[in-house]
């Protein structure tokens, strides 16, 4: 990212006074990797904002200094954050970083906390299983000073399949609110792998596949916020905690808006129901592209990775179901692993050539494979002086922290090889990497620098 396109999204935080938080730990070190952040407007467009917490620039670089303002703009009193979660907890390995003053100053709205009751709430004000509904628990509302009365439940939409006071699925909450399903498979991924396609080693379709969760999963927890913060139980709720106050449901969030973005990339569970999702502020609402004809060419940079119906679910093949069926609001739904396997079966099965090699043919065949392979490991390389007291874990790291797209590195003697994939990667490492970097000082300051 540049200097300029951070500034851009400066500009962008000032008018901004609503967030949706997001994070994603690293499948192998469960360390924090990614801070996801959705800006709120009053107007169009909103950006989602990525953080790689492994791939920071330089403390004392121009773009780490302007990432700094960003996360205090975001920070500031009068803001309020939305998350599907404890955003402190999921935050707090984030302070050795440096990026932002801890405690959060901000007003923190955990929307998980708060939907069981929500919905609760939601099924005893249905629209569509009675008009005289909702007024019938108004009276009861008002005479018992009670959010929720137990005699008057919806019978159209399906009761809450968790317990009493129990944390909702961000999955399951779409799904039983408004039909919508989100493909969670990536959420346990190599998130500590660079996202940028020029330093990536990454496929392309799994790279695009992390920033499509990445982005719908904050999308999600934005459309659930204003239903979920606005309910008179959640509101009461919300109201006694110190960090959070009663203006709550006077909140900015535009659910058509919202309901937009997601539509254009989750399907409907069922197209052929008579019974719409009428709880009222999850009502299903017409589809357009307003947000995507808004978005000016200059500000492509950042909305580029919003690929409508790129990964887009499909339909729900209702006459084709088998035993690893479930059922949600009386509408069947496959899980895409079995459906797969389905798939499989049908398909005449070839032995492939390896299989008709015995163990020893294929181990012959692995090592010529990889003795090749390892001549040109290093086609493309730099050298650079090093300290012998370097771990090749501490180099590695360093690399990580200058964006040195490398395939392999080893010690030469008194030099440190670097191997590199391109020629644009080299040259650019050639100039990204001081020669003094290994040097004996530098290996006392990065030291301290990891053990923090």
């Amino acid at each position: 990212t540049t200097s300029e396109a951070l500034q851009k999204l400066i500009d962008h935080v000032r008018h901004c006074h609503e967030f949706s938080f997001d994070t994603e730990g690293d499948r192998s070190s469960k360390q924090l990797a990614l801070i996801q952040i959705q800006t709120i407007p009053r107007q169009l467009p909103c950006f989602v904002i990525l953080f790689e917490l492994l791939h920071l620039p330089l403390h004392d670089t121009l773009i780490f200094v302007k990432i700094r303002q960003l996360f205090h703009l975001i920070f500031q009193s009068n803001n309020k954050l939305y998350s599907w979660g404890p955003l402190r907890v999921e935050l707090s390995p984030a302070v050795n970083y440096e990026l932002f003053e801890w405690p959060i100053k901000s007003q923190i709205f955990d929307i998980q906390r708060d939907f069981s009751k929500w919905y609760t709430w939601a099924l005893s004000h249905c629209e569509v299983c009675s008009p005289s509904l909702i007024q019938h628990n108004v009276i009861h509302e008002v005479r018992l000073n009670t959010n929720i009365n137990s005699c008057s439940k919806c019978t159209c939409h399906e009761a809450s399949p968790y317990g009493p006071g129990e944390k909702w699925g961000l999955q399951d909450a779409l799904i039983y609110t408004c039909q919508l399903f989100i493909d969670k498979s990536m959420t346990v991924s190599s998130w500590a792998k660079s996202l940028d396609p020029l330093h990536s080693t990454l496929s392309t379709t799994v790279r695009a596949k992390m920033l499509h969760y990445a982005i719908y999963d904050c999308f999600t927890t934005t459309y659930l916020a204003r239903p979920a913060s606005t309910s008179p139980s959640s509101t009461s709720s919300l109201s006694s905690s110190h960090h959070d106050n009663n203006d709550i449901i006077n909140t900015n969030i535009n659910p058509q808006f919202f309901k937009n973005v997601i539509d254009n990339d989750l399907e409907f569970i069922s197209e052929d129901s008579d019974d719409d999702i009428a709880i009222n502020q999850c009502r299903t609402m017409p589809v357009n592209n307003a947000l995507y004809e808004q978005i000016s060419d200059d500000e492509i940079d950042f909305n580029h990775l919003v690929k409508p119906n790129e990964f887009g679910c499909a339909p729900v093949n209702n006459d084709a179901l088998n035993n690893n069926e479930f059922v949600v609001n009386n509408h069947y739904m496959v899980d895409d692993v079995n459906e797969k396997e389905e798939k499989t079966t049908t398909k005449t099965k070839t032995p492939r050539k390896h299989q008709h090699r015995s163990l020893q043919a294929r181990h012959r065949r692995n090592h010529q494979r990889n003795t090749i392979l390892k001549k040109y490991r290093y086609h493309y390389s730099i050298k650079r002086k090093w300290y012998p007291r370097f771990t090749m874990f501490m180099v590695r790291q360093i690399l990580r922290l200058y964006r040195v797209n490398y395939k392999h590195v080893r010690n030469d003697g008194d030099e440190l090889l670097i191997g590199l994939k391109d020629r644009l990667s080299r040259d650019r490492a050639h100039h990204q990497l001081p020669w003094s970097i290994f040097n004996r000082h530098s290996y006392f300051y990065y030291r301290d620098v990891f053990r923090r």
